[in-house]
């Protein structure tokens, strides 16, 4: 994901202009870097959100489609009971590119608002969540990321063992 960078003698934000460091106008950028410090903290909580809600969904798909593998034993219910699982399925997918997606543009919030520490000269100070962020040690399996990528591949095996089951048992 390529991003432009605009040079470092401006900036510009929604409904703040365009600001330029050599006016010494510090009260202006500290304003637009808790701007974007706010819009951090917001893209982080949506997300957190968003994948608990997508997660807790697809927990209740795997429910509803468990119970109407215990209540359809006759084969009535396997065409409805096969596409819940297959719901849970995509839902799975779908939470992942949303997952995807939503991470971007915390990071783009995390790049402005360090950009406009470095300005102010506090850049030792900006936001730096992960030691992979701060330059230190970052495995892959130890983000938080990775891991709600595997809750959501193991939500999505579930899911595909339910449409297996029912194609294989009953």
């Amino acid at each position: 994901m390529g991003s432009s960078r605009p040079s470092r003698s401006f900036l510009t934000a929604p409904g703040v202009g365009t600001i330029d460091p050599s006016n010494d106008s510090r009260d202006e950028l500290w304003r637009l870097y808790q701007m974007h410090v706010d819009d951090y903290r917001f893209q982080v909580q949506l997300n957190n959100q968003r994948f608990q809600w997508y997660t807790a969904l697809d927990v209740a798909v795997i429910t509803i489609g468990t119970g109407l593998l215990r209540i359809s034993d006759h084969g009535d219910g396997r065409f409805l009971t096969v596409l819940i699982f297959i719901t849970g399925i995509a839902l799975a997918a779908f939470a992942g590119i949303a997952t995807r997606r939503q991470v971007g543009y915390q990071h783009a919030a995390r790049e402005q608002a360090t950009r406009i520490a470095k300005i102010l000269g506090v850049s030792e100070l900006a936001i730096a969540s992960t030691p992979g962020w701060r330059g230190g040690e970052n495995r892959w399996w130890t983000k938080a990321r990775t891991v709600n990528y595997a809750l959501l591949a193991v939500l999505g095996a579930v899911n595909a063992a339910g449409v297996a089951y029912i194609g294989v048992v009953r």
